[in-house]
């Protein structure tokens, strides 16, 4: 028999995953017809599509199958809409489940039948728009990271399959999976995370290799993530402080394949503790690894970056600078996915296709230029909102609190003046005539 001639994935609703045996999606157009007396037929009139309904026959089985089922359970306790990952037609946004069966046999132990309906709910347009559109932009923003990452560790999955079916897979598949068990590694000893949370396995199967490749490279995106925002928010530095600190961060974690390759700047128990794995490793064994690293930094990037904005207190120019180092490092990833897909060709030409590898890259690239765009139009939205910059003379000699109450009759905003005049040495000095920056109201 024939398989399926497109990947079917793995159904999951509020990230509980079932196996489905049996799925209708139907969809509705909703009319009014207008009869009319002695007249064949009737006028129909088009009202549009209604929600779409998704039934689908879902079985949770085996030893833990009851776990599985307690946890469904709790998520359809959960009020509002979700993401529905269908079979054949990927994640679908705005599905709520309607209805629940579930079905036990005496004859069939440790298994129970589902039949679930999903209906798709359409955000309702507001006749009146109260919300600022800078929140609109950011939860944009932030929901388009996460569609963003998802892209990301499906297309390091599909390398990961592609390189468990290429000729050379055994050489292949020690040398990659070294590399991603060194990074690892490194990236848990440098953020000092939980051993007992994160950790992978030293050694693989070809069998395991894919499952556990992916698995290390979603606890790689998270492990990233946690330690960039605990350097994000530290109490000890300013915004701008904390934002430099992330970069030389993020250089750190790009520098730890090569680290890995060379061994430089490694101490002796690493080189010792990661001898067996990774002392043979070439730059070819840390691509793949490498790029998944640099995405999920970005991720984590945009999602400290958007913190920075969406806070009162950053500066203009801060904000632009924030925006200009995001999209910097966004222009980096693109080079890179580029120059992977121009490497990876030759690797899988000649034993595979490659379609699904560079659908996944096209995905990730297209994610990657539409988040340059959102951070410009968030940034934008930022500093529009806030007051215009003017030049004022001071027209007394005092403190900063007194100027600040001679220009807006408010002496608390003192500390928004002086971190619009980074040049003040003495606020409790100033001088009449001197030249400052403020807002205009």
């Amino acid at each position: 028999m024939k398989g399926w001639t497109m990947p079917v994935q793995r159904a999951s609703y509020r990230g509980v995953r079932f196996d489905v045996f049996n799925i209708e999606d139907s969809v509705e157009r909703a009319v009014v017809e207008h009869a009319y007396p002695f007249v064949n037929g009737a006028d129909i009139e088009d009202l549009g599509l209604n929600p779409l309904e998704v039934r689908l026959s879902a079985v949770f089985y085996g030893e833990g199958y009851y776990s599985d089922f307690k946890k469904f359970l709790e998520v359809l306790k959960k009020q509002g809409a979700d993401v529905l990952t269908h079979p054949i037609r990927g994640r679908l946004q705005n599905m709520i489940c309607t209805s629940a069966n579930f079905y036990h046999d005496a004859e069939y132990t440790d298994y129970v039948t589902l039949n679930l309906i999903f209906r798709e709910a359409t955000p309702a347009k507001p006749i009146f728009l109260f919300n600022n559109a800078l929140f609109g932009l950011i939860d944009d923003f932030l929901s388009a990271i996460e569609d963003f990452i998802d892209d990301c560790l499906a297309f390091f999955a599909e390398v990961m399959e592609g390189i468990s079916l290429a000729a050379n897979f055994k050489a292949r598949l020690l040398g990659t999976f070294g590399a991603i068990f060194g990074c690892y590694e490194h990236l848990r000893d440098l953020f000092t995370l939980d051993k007992a949370k994160f950790n992978t396995p030293a050694s693989t199967t070809a069998d395991k290799f894919k499952t556990q490749s992916s698995q290390a490279c979603k606890d790689i995106f998270e492990m990233i993530e946690i330690g960039l925002t605990q350097i994000a928010q530290r109490q000890d530095l300013t915004q701008r402080a904390k934002f430099d600190e992330v970069l030389r961060t993020i250089d750190q974690i790009d520098e730890i394949p090569t680290i890995l390759v060379t061994g430089k700047n490694a101490s002796a128990n690493r080189k010792a503790n990661l001898k067996s794995l990774t002392s043979a490793l070439s730059e070819r064994d840390t691509r793949e690894i490498n790029a998944a690293m640099q995405l999920a930094c970005t991720a984590a990037l945009m999602k400290i970056a958007t913190d920075f904005i969406e806070d009162d207190t950053m500066l203009p120019s801060d904000i632009e600078y924030i925006a200009t180092k995001v999209r910097l490092q966004i222009l980096k990833n693109l080079n890179t996915v580029r120059a992977f897909a121009q490497e990876v060709t030759p690797s899988f030409t000649v034993t595979m296709p490659n379609t699904g590898i560079y659908t996944r890259l096209h995905l990730v690239s297209e994610r990657l230029r539409n988040q340059g765009k959102k951070i410009t139009k968030l940034a934008l939205s930022a500093i529009n909102r806030k007051p215009p910059l003017v030049i004022r003379t001071v027209e007394i000699n005092g403190t900063l609190q007194q100027v600040a109450h001679e220009f807006y009759g408010d002496y608390r905003r003192a500390n928004e003046l002086l971190r619009l005049n980074p040049q003040i040495r003495y606020p409790n000095f100033i001088t009449k005539g001197e030249v400052l920056n403020s807002y205009a109201k």
